[in-house]
């Protein structure tokens, strides 16, 4: 059968704030790796990563519902959703013990276990970091801003080396 020795995908999960970026109407740069992600195969989220930006983009950004419940849907029909249970509420007083990540992002991180997800792609918890031995949290736009960070560098070095 052709194809059927190449491996699956593998799983990565995203934090609410990567979903939160998908509607972001002020950095088309975010909003595009974002959706992106969310789009892909092997994407995981939890039914919290749907309610923190659905909350969020209602009472915060005043986004309609009736938009936000679209986008919310397409995203639920794309990726793989695991369900907040009691194991994983457990699971996060753990990783809130050891790792001193306050607990709804622990509640992430032990969803992001739960599913078999090598990556977390989070932007504001530490990026590179590793849990368990077998999860790591990445910032999906780290590299992009390194790259301008260095472009900028770059530039100010010419200027200062022509002054």
């Amino acid at each position: 059968m052709p194809g059927a020795d190449r491996a699956a995908p593998q799983a990565f999960f995203l934090d609410s704030n990567i979903l939160v970026y998908s509607f972001s109407g002020q950095d088309a740069s975010k909003r595009e790796i974002a959706r992106t992600l969310a789009d892909a195969e092997g994407a995981c989220i939890s039914t919290q990563v749907l309610s923190e930006p659905a909350n969020a983009l209602t009472r915060r950004f005043k986004v309609p519902a009736q938009e936000v419940r679209a986008r919310i849907s397409s995203i639920a029909e794309s990726c793989d959703v695991v369900g907040v249970t009691p194991s994983i509420v457990l699971d996060a007083l753990r990783i809130m013990d050891k790792y001193r990540y306050g607990f709804f992002d622990s509640q992430i991180i032990a969803a992001a276990l739960a599913s078999g997800a090598s990556i977390l792609h989070c932007e504001d918890l530490h990026d590179n970091h590793g849990i368990d031995g077998t999860l790591t949290i990445r910032s999906p736009f780290r590299l992009r801003a390194e790259q301008r960070l260095k472009r900028y560098r770059a530039g100010n070095r010419r200027a200062a080396a022509g002054a």
